[in-house]
Protein backbone atom coordinates (compact mmCIF):
# COMPACT_ATOMS: atom_id res chain seq x y z
CA UNK A 1 0.00 0.00 0.00
CA UNK A 2 1.37 3.92 -0.78
CA UNK A 3 1.28 6.28 1.77
CA UNK A 4 1.65 10.17 1.14
CA UNK A 5 5.23 11.18 2.14
CA UNK A 6 3.51 14.49 3.44
CA UNK A 7 -0.29 15.78 4.76
CA UNK A 8 -1.38 18.87 4.13
CA UNK A 9 -0.89 22.16 5.84
CA UNK A 10 -2.86 23.28 7.89
CA UNK A 11 -6.74 23.64 7.15
CA UNK A 12 -7.83 26.99 5.84
CA UNK A 13 -10.46 29.01 7.49
CA UNK A 14 -12.28 28.73 10.75
CA UNK A 15 -10.87 26.21 13.05
CA UNK A 16 -13.83 25.94 15.32
CA UNK A 17 -15.98 25.89 12.90
CA UNK A 18 -14.37 23.04 10.96
CA UNK A 19 -13.85 20.55 14.45
CA UNK A 20 -17.64 21.35 15.51
CA UNK A 21 -18.39 20.03 11.63
CA UNK A 22 -16.84 16.92 11.73
CA UNK A 23 -18.27 16.20 15.29
CA UNK A 24 -21.36 16.38 13.75
CA UNK A 25 -21.21 14.42 10.80
CA UNK A 26 -20.06 11.57 12.84
CA UNK A 27 -22.58 12.13 15.56
CA UNK A 28 -24.91 11.81 12.34
CA UNK A 29 -23.57 8.79 11.36
CA UNK A 30 -24.62 7.05 14.81
CA UNK A 31 -20.89 7.44 16.48
CA UNK A 32 -20.19 8.72 19.70
CA UNK A 33 -17.31 11.63 19.89
CA UNK A 34 -15.67 13.35 22.69
CA UNK A 35 -13.21 16.42 22.64
CA UNK A 36 -9.22 15.38 22.92
CA UNK A 37 -6.58 17.33 23.92
CA UNK A 38 -4.68 19.05 21.07
CA UNK A 39 -1.64 18.30 21.99
CA UNK A 40 -1.55 14.57 23.64
CA UNK A 41 -5.00 13.61 22.14
CA UNK A 42 -6.29 12.79 25.71
CA UNK A 43 -9.63 12.76 26.34
CA UNK A 44 -10.94 16.33 27.90
CA UNK A 45 -14.64 14.60 29.14
CA UNK A 46 -14.59 11.17 30.61
CA UNK A 47 -17.30 8.52 31.16
CA UNK A 48 -17.15 6.36 28.04
CA UNK A 49 -14.99 3.22 29.22
CA UNK A 50 -15.18 -0.32 28.30
CA UNK A 51 -17.74 -0.74 31.34
CA UNK A 52 -19.66 2.42 30.88
CA UNK A 53 -23.70 2.29 30.50
CA UNK A 54 -25.81 3.30 27.66
CA UNK A 55 -26.63 6.20 30.02
CA UNK A 56 -23.24 7.61 30.68
CA UNK A 57 -22.98 7.14 26.87
CA UNK A 58 -25.46 9.20 25.37
CA UNK A 59 -23.81 12.35 26.23
CA UNK A 60 -21.58 11.81 23.33
CA UNK A 61 -24.18 10.96 20.49
CA UNK A 62 -26.36 13.98 21.57
CA UNK A 63 -25.72 16.41 18.99
CA UNK A 64 -26.98 19.21 21.77
CA UNK A 65 -24.19 18.35 24.08
CA UNK A 66 -21.56 17.95 21.30
CA UNK A 67 -22.60 21.11 19.47
CA UNK A 68 -22.15 22.64 23.15
CA UNK A 69 -18.64 21.46 23.36
CA UNK A 70 -17.54 22.56 20.13
CA UNK A 71 -19.07 25.82 20.75
CA UNK A 72 -17.83 26.52 24.22
CA UNK A 73 -14.97 25.31 26.04
CA UNK A 74 -13.77 22.60 23.63
CA UNK A 75 -14.44 24.58 20.64
CA UNK A 76 -11.23 23.70 19.55
CA UNK A 77 -10.56 20.35 20.97
CA UNK A 78 -9.82 17.50 18.57
CA UNK A 79 -12.63 15.52 17.70
CA UNK A 80 -12.13 11.65 18.96
CA UNK A 81 -14.38 9.44 17.70
CA UNK A 82 -15.17 6.38 20.60
CA UNK A 83 -14.83 3.35 18.99
CA UNK A 84 -16.92 -0.01 20.25
CA UNK A 85 -20.40 1.15 20.48
CA UNK A 86 -22.65 3.30 18.44
CA UNK A 87 -26.23 4.48 18.41
CA UNK A 88 -27.32 0.78 17.10
CA UNK A 89 -24.92 -1.15 19.83
CA UNK A 90 -22.27 -1.89 17.05
CA UNK A 91 -19.78 1.13 16.17
CA UNK A 92 -16.22 0.96 14.79
CA UNK A 93 -13.40 -0.82 15.56
CA UNK A 94 -9.99 0.86 13.95
CA UNK A 95 -6.50 -0.98 13.15
CA UNK A 96 -3.59 1.59 13.66
CA UNK A 97 -0.84 1.54 11.97
CA UNK A 98 1.80 2.94 13.56
CA UNK A 99 5.38 4.58 12.14
CA UNK A 100 8.02 2.72 13.45
CA UNK A 101 10.23 5.64 16.02
CA UNK A 102 14.15 5.34 15.81
CA UNK A 103 15.67 2.49 18.15
CA UNK A 104 12.76 0.21 18.22
CA UNK A 105 13.90 -3.15 18.44
CA UNK A 106 11.03 -5.42 16.41
CA UNK A 107 11.23 -9.27 16.55
CA UNK A 108 13.82 -10.11 13.67
CA UNK A 109 11.05 -11.53 11.37
CA UNK A 110 10.15 -8.15 11.15
CA UNK A 111 13.09 -5.63 11.52
CA UNK A 112 12.50 -4.84 7.65
CA UNK A 113 9.19 -3.13 8.87
CA UNK A 114 8.77 0.78 8.75
CA UNK A 115 4.95 1.03 10.06
CA UNK A 116 2.75 -1.07 10.92
CA UNK A 117 1.21 -1.16 6.96
CA UNK A 118 4.42 -3.51 5.91
CA UNK A 119 3.04 -5.90 9.24
CA UNK A 120 -0.58 -6.07 8.26
CA UNK A 121 0.69 -6.34 4.44
CA UNK A 122 2.46 -9.35 4.87
CA UNK A 123 -0.36 -10.61 7.64
CA UNK A 124 -2.73 -9.86 4.02
CA UNK A 125 -0.09 -11.84 1.79
CA UNK A 126 0.00 -14.74 4.33
CA UNK A 127 -3.40 -14.92 4.30
CA UNK A 128 -3.78 -14.97 0.48
CA UNK A 129 -5.86 -11.96 1.12
CA UNK A 130 -6.04 -8.40 -0.30
CA UNK A 131 -5.43 -5.22 1.15
CA UNK A 132 -8.73 -4.30 3.34
CA UNK A 133 -10.38 -1.74 1.31
CA UNK A 134 -12.31 0.39 3.63
CA UNK A 135 -12.69 3.99 5.06
CA UNK A 136 -8.93 5.02 5.58
CA UNK A 137 -7.23 7.86 7.13
CA UNK A 138 -3.33 9.31 7.35
CA UNK A 139 -2.56 10.60 10.93
CA UNK A 140 -0.01 13.61 11.39
CA UNK A 141 3.29 11.38 12.37
CA UNK A 142 2.36 9.24 8.89
CA UNK A 143 0.44 6.80 10.62
CA UNK A 144 -2.66 5.23 9.36
CA UNK A 145 -5.98 4.28 10.79
CA UNK A 146 -8.00 1.95 8.88
CA UNK A 147 -11.92 1.96 10.31
CA UNK A 148 -14.00 -1.17 9.62
CA UNK A 149 -17.46 -2.00 11.36
CA UNK A 150 -17.67 -4.19 14.41
CA UNK A 151 -18.58 -7.42 13.79
CA UNK A 152 -22.61 -7.58 13.73
CA UNK A 153 -22.59 -11.15 15.68
CA UNK A 154 -20.39 -12.27 18.83
CA UNK A 155 -19.03 -9.83 21.41
CA UNK A 156 -17.46 -6.71 20.48
CA UNK A 157 -13.92 -6.62 19.97
CA UNK A 158 -11.81 -4.53 22.53
CA UNK A 159 -8.28 -2.58 22.39
CA UNK A 160 -4.68 -3.93 22.83
CA UNK A 161 -1.15 -2.55 21.63
CA UNK A 162 1.37 -4.14 19.43
CA UNK A 163 2.07 -8.05 19.38
CA UNK A 164 0.69 -10.20 22.07
CA UNK A 165 -0.20 -14.01 22.43
CA UNK A 166 -3.52 -13.03 22.33
CA UNK A 167 -6.19 -11.66 20.54
CA UNK A 168 -7.14 -8.71 19.89
CA UNK A 169 -3.54 -8.32 19.78
CA UNK A 170 -2.03 -8.50 15.85
CA UNK A 171 1.42 -7.77 15.92
CA UNK A 172 4.17 -5.20 16.01
CA UNK A 173 3.43 -1.56 15.48
CA UNK A 174 -0.16 -2.42 15.07
CA UNK A 175 -2.44 -1.03 17.80
CA UNK A 176 -6.20 -1.91 17.87
CA UNK A 177 -8.79 0.12 19.01
CA UNK A 178 -12.40 -1.01 20.15
CA UNK A 179 -14.96 -1.63 22.98
CA UNK A 180 -13.98 1.66 25.25
CA UNK A 181 -10.94 3.29 23.04
CA UNK A 182 -10.76 6.06 20.78
CA UNK A 183 -8.70 7.42 17.43
CA UNK A 184 -8.61 11.22 16.32
CA UNK A 185 -11.09 12.02 13.27
CA UNK A 186 -9.70 13.36 10.12
CA UNK A 187 -10.36 16.99 9.33
CA UNK A 188 -9.02 17.36 13.23
CA UNK A 189 -6.02 19.76 13.29
CA UNK A 190 -2.76 18.75 15.59
CA UNK A 191 -0.93 21.85 17.09
CA UNK A 192 1.89 19.79 18.10
CA UNK A 193 2.50 18.74 15.00
CA UNK A 194 1.32 21.38 12.88
CA UNK A 195 -0.49 18.98 10.37
CA UNK A 196 -4.40 17.40 10.28
CA UNK A 197 -5.50 13.84 10.52
CA UNK A 198 -6.80 13.62 6.31
CA UNK A 199 -9.13 11.38 4.95
CA UNK A 200 -7.05 9.34 2.20
CA UNK A 201 -10.12 7.31 1.43
CA UNK A 202 -12.46 7.80 -1.53
CA UNK A 203 -15.15 10.63 -0.46
CA UNK A 204 -18.11 8.43 -0.49
CA UNK A 205 -15.85 5.48 1.38
CA UNK A 206 -17.39 4.35 4.50
CA UNK A 207 -16.22 2.05 7.16
CA UNK A 208 -16.28 -1.32 6.37
CA UNK A 209 -17.05 -5.27 7.90
CA UNK A 210 -14.01 -6.72 9.05
CA UNK A 211 -12.73 -9.39 6.26
CA UNK A 212 -13.00 -12.36 7.83
CA UNK A 213 -9.45 -13.07 7.58
CA UNK A 214 -8.98 -10.03 10.00
CA UNK A 215 -11.49 -10.55 12.11
CA UNK A 216 -9.77 -14.44 12.97
CA UNK A 217 -6.73 -12.45 13.88
CA UNK A 218 -9.05 -9.88 15.81
CA UNK A 219 -11.11 -12.83 17.89
CA UNK A 220 -9.54 -15.27 20.29
CA UNK A 221 -10.05 -19.01 19.60
CA UNK A 222 -12.89 -20.54 21.34
CA UNK A 223 -11.48 -22.52 23.87
CA UNK A 224 -11.85 -26.52 23.75
CA UNK A 225 -14.89 -27.45 25.84
CA UNK A 226 -13.05 -29.66 28.95
CA UNK A 227 -13.25 -32.99 28.91
CA UNK A 228 -15.86 -33.92 31.46
CA UNK A 229 -14.27 -36.35 34.17
CA UNK A 230 -16.52 -39.78 34.04
CA UNK A 231 -18.10 -41.01 36.98
CA UNK A 232 -15.74 -43.92 39.14
CA UNK A 233 -16.67 -47.09 38.86
CA UNK A 234 -19.06 -47.57 41.95
CA UNK A 235 -17.79 -50.95 43.89
CA UNK A 236 -19.78 -50.87 46.98
CA UNK A 237 -20.68 -53.66 49.85
CA UNK A 238 -23.59 -54.46 50.17
CA UNK A 239 -23.48 -57.47 53.07
CA UNK A 240 -25.80 -55.46 54.95
CA UNK A 241 -29.97 -53.70 54.75
CA UNK A 242 -27.85 -50.87 56.05
CA UNK A 243 -24.59 -50.96 53.04
CA UNK A 244 -27.66 -51.67 50.50
CA UNK A 245 -29.71 -48.77 51.21
CA UNK A 246 -26.51 -46.01 51.69
CA UNK A 247 -25.39 -47.64 48.15
CA UNK A 248 -28.92 -46.85 46.33
CA UNK A 249 -29.05 -43.26 48.40
CA UNK A 250 -25.40 -42.31 46.68
CA UNK A 251 -26.19 -43.46 43.48
CA UNK A 252 -29.81 -41.20 43.49
CA UNK A 253 -27.96 -38.29 44.57
CA UNK A 254 -25.24 -38.52 41.95
CA UNK A 255 -28.28 -39.42 39.18
CA UNK A 256 -29.97 -36.30 41.10
CA UNK A 257 -26.98 -33.81 40.62
CA UNK A 258 -26.02 -34.93 36.97
CA UNK A 259 -29.59 -34.22 35.81
CA UNK A 260 -30.00 -31.06 37.69
CA UNK A 261 -31.38 -27.85 35.95
CA UNK A 262 -29.46 -24.56 35.57
CA UNK A 263 -30.04 -22.44 38.42
CA UNK A 264 -30.49 -25.54 40.76
CA UNK A 265 -27.24 -27.33 40.62
CA UNK A 266 -25.01 -25.89 42.76
CA UNK A 267 -28.17 -26.08 45.85
CA UNK A 268 -28.82 -29.53 44.93
CA UNK A 269 -25.28 -30.60 45.15
CA UNK A 270 -25.20 -28.68 48.30
CA UNK A 271 -28.77 -30.53 48.97
CA UNK A 272 -27.17 -33.80 48.14
CA UNK A 273 -23.64 -34.06 49.77
CA UNK A 274 -25.57 -32.89 53.03
CA UNK A 275 -27.82 -36.21 53.22
CA UNK A 276 -25.06 -38.09 52.58
CA UNK A 277 -23.11 -37.08 55.18
CA UNK A 278 -26.03 -37.21 57.53
CA UNK A 279 -26.53 -40.81 56.57
CA UNK A 280 -22.52 -41.62 56.69
CA UNK A 281 -22.42 -43.00 60.02
CA UNK A 282 -25.60 -45.76 59.30
CA UNK A 283 -23.07 -46.98 56.87
CA UNK A 284 -19.64 -46.21 56.78
CA UNK A 285 -18.02 -48.61 54.87
CA UNK A 286 -19.94 -47.36 52.02
CA UNK A 287 -20.22 -43.56 52.56
CA UNK A 288 -16.73 -42.59 53.08
CA UNK A 289 -15.55 -39.02 52.11
CA UNK A 290 -13.63 -40.21 49.51
CA UNK A 291 -16.53 -42.09 47.82
CA UNK A 292 -19.06 -39.63 48.44
CA UNK A 293 -16.62 -36.72 46.76
CA UNK A 294 -15.54 -38.84 43.97
CA UNK A 295 -19.46 -39.51 43.10
CA UNK A 296 -20.56 -36.01 43.86
CA UNK A 297 -17.94 -34.45 41.71
CA UNK A 298 -18.39 -36.57 39.23
CA UNK A 299 -22.02 -36.05 38.73
CA UNK A 300 -21.55 -32.57 38.64
CA UNK A 301 -19.27 -32.43 36.29
CA UNK A 302 -21.46 -34.55 33.41
CA UNK A 303 -24.00 -31.17 34.54
CA UNK A 304 -21.81 -28.51 33.40
CA UNK A 305 -20.09 -27.42 36.97
CA UNK A 306 -16.42 -26.05 37.60
CA UNK A 307 -14.91 -28.48 39.36
CA UNK A 308 -13.20 -26.53 42.02
CA UNK A 309 -16.77 -24.57 42.80
CA UNK A 310 -18.06 -28.19 42.73
CA UNK A 311 -15.05 -29.72 45.36
CA UNK A 312 -16.14 -26.61 47.19
CA UNK A 313 -19.61 -27.20 48.03
CA UNK A 314 -19.55 -30.79 48.30
CA UNK A 315 -16.80 -30.33 50.95
CA UNK A 316 -19.58 -27.83 52.56
CA UNK A 317 -22.77 -30.05 52.13
CA UNK A 318 -20.68 -32.66 53.68
CA UNK A 319 -19.51 -31.12 56.86
CA UNK A 320 -22.92 -29.90 57.28
CA UNK A 321 -24.33 -32.78 57.18
CA UNK A 322 -21.87 -34.63 59.64
CA UNK A 323 -22.35 -31.96 62.29
CA UNK A 324 -26.02 -32.53 62.00
CA UNK A 325 -26.08 -36.44 62.08
CA UNK A 326 -28.36 -37.74 64.25
CA UNK A 327 -30.55 -34.49 64.24
CA UNK A 328 -33.30 -35.50 61.89
CA UNK A 329 -32.65 -32.77 59.32
CA UNK A 330 -34.38 -34.06 56.28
Amino acid sequence: MDTPSTAAARPAGNLTEQQQAVAMVWVARGIPVVPCSRTDKGPMVPGFGRDATAEQLAPFSDPEQVREWWSGRFKRAHVGILTGRGNDGRGLLVVDLDVRKEHTVLPADFDYAYSGVDVLERMATEAGEDWPDTYTVLTPSGGVHLYFRQPEDGPLIGCATGAGPTAPHLGPLIDVRGIGGLVIAAGSYSAAQGLPYRRMSDSNSRPQPLPGWLLERLRPAAAAAPARRPAPVLVLPTASRADRYAAAALSGAAEDVAGAPEGERNRGLFAAARRLGELQETAPGVLNETTVQEQLLGAALRSGQSEREALRTIRSGWERGLAGRGAGVA
